[in-house]
């Protein structure tokens, strides 16, 4: 509804002038910002959003998020993003697959729902996609356009589609950080 109201208002500001632009991005951002707080099963402190966020009701976002578009879709399997965890645009979690092996072709109305969960202090770039089932360990980073799928380990760095680990951040230096609380925000 809320989101229904914002595009109504946003229609009938001119796009040309700068103060409206703002003023669209605004109310886009709080319009997300209320629907994170009312759908989450837990939503922390000092979330940062930059955009349209759509989320199902198992989702779980932790203290210090900083995030662009957010869309979780596919049933109702849980979804969690860690502390610390920055993402950027157009980020896509699906966590549920149609079930077909069923009563109907191609697939009947049964979800099979598999959770998605983020660590903490991970990266993920623009235009992620997260497949049922994935699960990224502290620290990782996920390059932008991966679709990920199964188990990226923590401190390692995974791009392509799929998604595959190609490099390892250095672990002392990261977790030197870690303990002296240098964390972007």
């Amino acid at each position: 509804m809320w989101n229904l109201l914002v595009e109504i208002i946003c229609a009938f500001l001119p796009k040309k002038n700068r103060f409206n632009y703002n003023a669209r991005q605004f109310l886009r951002h709080i319009t997300s910002y209320i629907h994170i707080k009312r759908r989450t099963k837990y939503s922390g402190k000092n979330i940062r959003l930059g955009g349209k966020v759509y989320i199902n009701k198992n989702t779980v976002i932790n203290d210090n998020t900083t995030m662009g578009n957010l869309r979780v879709i596919g049933g109702g399997g849980d979804f969690s993003i860690g502390k610390y965890t920055s993402i950027g645009e157009d980020l896509l979690a699906i966590t549920g697959n149609h079930n077909y092996e069923g009563e109907k072709i191609p697939f009947d109305e049964k979800w099979i729902d598999k959770g998605v969960e983020i660590g903490e202090y991970c990266w993920l770039g623009a235009r992620v996609t997260l497949l049922p089932g994935t699960k990224i360990g502290e620290g990782a980073i996920i390059q932008a356009g991966a679709v990920v799928h199964g188990i990226i380990p923590p401190y390692s760095i995974a791009g392509g589609n799929p998604a595959k680990v190609f490099k390892y951040r250095d672990k002392e230096h990261f977790l030197k950080l870690k303990e002296e609380k240098k964390f972007y925000s």
